[in-house]
């Protein structure tokens, strides 16, 4: 970010946050007979509006629903549609389409009968990437994606008539909440100039995206430029939506007036004609121009959107309560603490850390520690003695953004139908998932590295192309496939309970081990990366390794550059970051070659990023939480059992899936721990029961009856508004979100139990508290085919370190192969970094999330 941008942001952040009272309240009216179709949000949230027929396009039987319109904060709604004109998949993209983008205006201000201010306020415009076949087009690339003027582009002379910008005007500006306004690039506010990276010293003109930047970016932006429609007419996008928090630029939950800001939905329809000349182009050519171009951004349905207030529901006076633990619980949390301190209740401050961490803290003798925190690990044989209180059920899942990208000259008929389509069903196995996870495909190892008989990505993979057949017509261009299984970084018992549920399959163990797979008569088996062979010969691991530390060299001025394993398949910060960059279909990874050229004055070479899947094209997966997945929209695969048939076809024989029924009934086969009252979801054993999800987990809360009354209250407070209204599913504040199954009324009445307990309790005499942490508790590493329940987390593995942000250089003459046995060091000096890092951090964070609520990224 340049120092231009950070102020930019930062006045802007500033000015909605602090002055945001000052602003008017956007009011919704209801649009004449003329105007844009307009969604009107009635009793219920999910909102369905029409387009019509105007000019030279006809929409009228174009019907869109947007799934949720209250009670929003950063996440994705579900926008689906019928009655639209199917997206040509044989020829480049050019014609009947959709665009998405969120606006924080007045879409019926006075004056404004064309609407021309609001569209100022829009979030969209950035050179993001056409989908795959629309290159070739005959559509200037990118123009009907931009803010670019219409009359600007070759062949449509004619200025529109309606048009009110200043007839040089390159672009329609964006103006934000707190009043700042990019150029439009006419010679009253011309662009600025940035470094000429080809004339040392000498300047150039920045472009329409270079000024978008002040605001938003390509990696930040939630607009959506391609959303195709299905060969039935039907489509559905998760779109994110972005509250102050994220997008301090649009305000929306901020201070306005007398109440939260209140934002839009607009969704632009794009036809098959000249939207002046009205000439069909569906043959061959391609729609043109802006969608803020007057004739185009008449057909726009505005759907409003109503967010929760941004800032801190609770009093600053009061005193917070600290609580800390798993992420499998953060989405309940944030839901519930609203409603908690509402009339004066307690103020509840959480931060997401580690099971094992949250053990040590709630341990502590330190006066700062937390006297609860949650876990999905019991902690035994404590004094003084903890009491353990179920709170929360989710899973673990294998969340999924696919697009049905099939080669259109090679689709069987029955797969006709998913072309362009989003994929609701994915089905994998112990083995697909271990494959995923230890870099055996070739492309997941930089420089296409690994076993030289492996495939070069799942797509290719016979066990995965007999389970999901379709993808046996998929695109084969060597792009359009999975840029690595997205894993969250650090230590937690929801990654060992996958890694259980792995090596309790014996193909998967036997696969890890060094047995090769069948890909079919006369093709040679796919084996494990010998990088990740011996890590699971003691059980199970509680991280996502990244043993192969391969990396693609190049050269430049005589310094060697490596792009290594964590440049390539970088970590997501958590389970909620892993859902968000899965539903942009963005790795966030880098990838050969090396840029040298075109570079901003100063700055070193660097690699190129792999950038977002296009819409229609996507391909993205990654391990999260069910409840994460669900706040974005996505999907989960199905985890199955699969064996070949007599004639090597593998068949799958046993899905599960994490539903509510799956879960629940996972709920009823759970397993005794040493901990007298508490259970937990055995995935080596849960199958036993039909239809139970082996992922399924629950979070309980650990109060320590030595914290002060004052806190055990509070916290017992807690307990029970999560044994009561925090089980009643909903998105209202103190509902239980999306993801989660309600716990049963057995555990409930124990939680409520837990409480009285808690709050009753007697504290000991106790020597002063000292800042010093106790020792780790003692506990089982899982072996490899799980015969019990661990009851506390073992001491956490050594974690990973982040990647670093620029390519590494080394000198030509002292470049070596990294090994596994090398890069433990490292390991171990970046856990301790983090370690040290959550210390100081941990208050911090805990006492940020009362006052503004979470904005998971």
């Amino acid at each position: 970010m340049t120092g231009r941008r950070a102020r930019t942001v930062r006045r802007s952040r500033l000015a909605t946050l602090v002055l945001g009272l000052l602003a008017l309240a956007p009011l919704l009216a209801v649009p004449p007979a003329a105007g844009p179709a307009q969604g009107q949000d009635g009793a219920g949230s999910a909102v369905t509006v029409n387009g019509r027929a105007d000019g030279y396009e006809d929409f009228s039987g174009l019907r869109v629903t947007v799934s949720q319109t209250r009670d929003l904060t950063n996440q994705a709604v579900l926008v689906t549609w019928t009655g639209a004109e199917p997206t040509p998949r044989n020829r480049p993209v050019g014609v009947d389409y959709l665009q998405l983008m969120q606006c924080w205006g007045d879409p019926q201000a006075p004056g404004d009968p064309l609407g021309l201010a609001f569209r100022e306020t829009c979030q969209f415009g950035l050179g993001l990437p056409q989908p795959a076949m629309a290159q070739g087009s005959d559509a200037p690339a990118g123009k009907n994606a931009s803010r670019r003027r219409l009359d600007e582009i070759a062949g449509y002379p004619h200025p529109d008539p309606t048009e009110t910008l200043p007839a040089a005007a390159q672009m329609v500006p964006f103006r934000s909440v707190d009043d700042g306004r990019t150029p439009d690039g006419s010679p009253q506010q011309p662009f600025g100039t940035k470094p000429n990276p080809n004339v040392p010293g000498g300047t150039m003109e920045q472009t329409d995206d270079d000024v978008l930047r002040a605001y938003f970016d390509e990696a930040s932006t939630n607009e959506y430029p391609y959303a195709l429609s299905a060969a039935d007419g039907t489509g559905r996008v998760a779109f994110e939506v972005q509250n102050a928090a994220r997008a301090p630029h649009l305000g929306c939950g901020a201070p306005a007036g007398a109440g939260p800001r209140r934002c839009h939905l607009v969704v632009v329809p794009r036809g098959s004609h000249d939207p002046y000349g009205g000439q069909d182009v569906a043959t061959a050519g391609a729609v043109h121009g802006s969608p803020f171009s007057p004739a185009v951004w008449r057909h726009r349905i505005v759907v409003p959107l109503d967010f929760r207030a941004v800032g801190s529901a609770c009093s600053l006076t009061q005193a917070e309560r600290r609580t800390a633990g798993t992420e499998l619980v953060a989405e309940a949390i944030t839901s519930w603490q609203p409603a908690l301190c509402a009339g004066s209740g307690p103020v509840i401050g959480y931060s997401a850390i580690g099971d094992f961490e949250a053990q040590n803290q709630v341990l502590s003798p330190s006066s700062g520690a937390p006297g609860l925190v949650f876990s999905a690990a019991p902690v035994a044989g404590t004094d003084p003695p903890l009491v353990h209180a179920p709170v929360a059920a989710s899973g673990v899942v294998v969340a999924f953004n696919v697009d049905g990208n099939l080669d259109p000259y090679a689709t069987a008929a029955e797969q006709e139908r998913l072309r362009g389509a989003v994929l609701s069903e994915l089905r994998l196995t112990p083995r697909l998932v271990a494959k995923l996870l230890t870099q055996s495909y070739r492309r997941d190892v930089p420089g296409i590295g690994g076993p030289t008989d492996n495939p070069n990505s799942i797509k290719y993979d016979k066990e995965f192309l007999d389970l999901n057949p379709v993808f046996r017509f998929w695109d084969q261009t060597p792009s359009a496939t999975l840029n690595g299984l997205m894993t969250p970084v650090g230590n937690s018992m929801a990654t060992r309970e996958l890694w259980r549920w792995v090596l309790a399959d014996p193909t998967a163990r036997d696969w890890l081990a060094g047995s090769p797979d069948s890909q079919g008569p006369g093709k040679p088996g796919m084996v494990v990366n010998p990088a990740y062979q011996q890590l699971f010969a003691a059980g199970a691991v509680d991280y996502f390794p990244k043993a192969d530390q391969s990396c693609a060299k190049e050269s430049f001025q005589d310094v060697e550059y490596t792009n290594c394993t964590l440049d390539y398949r970088p970590y997501a910060g958590s389970l909620g970051e892993a859902a968000l960059q899965t539903l942009r279909a963005d790795s966030k990874g880098t990838a050969v070659p090396l840029q040298t050229i075109n570079l901003p004055a100063g700055e070193q070479p660097r690699w190129t990023r792999i950038p977002r899947q296009e819409p229609g094209f996507r391909l993205a997966m990654s391990v999260t939480d069910s409840a994460s997945a669900a706040r974005y929209g996505l999907h989960t695969a199905q985890l199955c059992a699969a064996a070949p048939d007599a004639t090597g076809t593998y068949v799958a024989t046993d899905c599960r899936s994490a539903t509510t029924a799956q879960m629940t009934a996972a709920l009823g086969a759970m397993t005794p721990t040493d901990v007298p009252g508490v259970l937990a979801v055995d995935p080596a054993k849960v199958r036993a029961a039909a239809g139970a999800y082996p992922l399924t987990m629950v979070t309980y809360a650990i109060g320590n009856t030595a914290a002060p009354a004052d806190d055990r209250r509070d916290y017992a407070t807690l307990l029970r508004h999560a044994a009561g209204t925090g089980q009643t599913p909903g998105v209202a504040p103190g509902t239980l979100p999306e993801g989660y199954v309600p716990l049963p009324q057995a555990m409930r009445e124990q939680t409520r139990t837990a409480a009285d307990t808690l709050e009753r309790a007697t504290a000991p005499t106790t020597p002063p508290a000292t800042d010093d942490p106790p020792a780790a508790p003692p506990g089982p590493v899982a072996g490899g085919a799980p015969t019990g329940v661990p009851v506390t987390p073992a001491p956490p593995s050594p974690g990973p370190v982040a990647s670093s942000p620029v390519p590494t250089a080394l000198p030509v003459a002292g470049t070596t192969t990294g090994s596994a046995v090398g890069i433990l060091r490292f390991v171990l000096i970046g856990a301790l970094v983090v370690g040290l890092f959550g210390g100081v951090a941990g208050p911090v964070l805990r006492r940020l999330a009362v006052r503004v609520p979470r904005d998971r990224p």
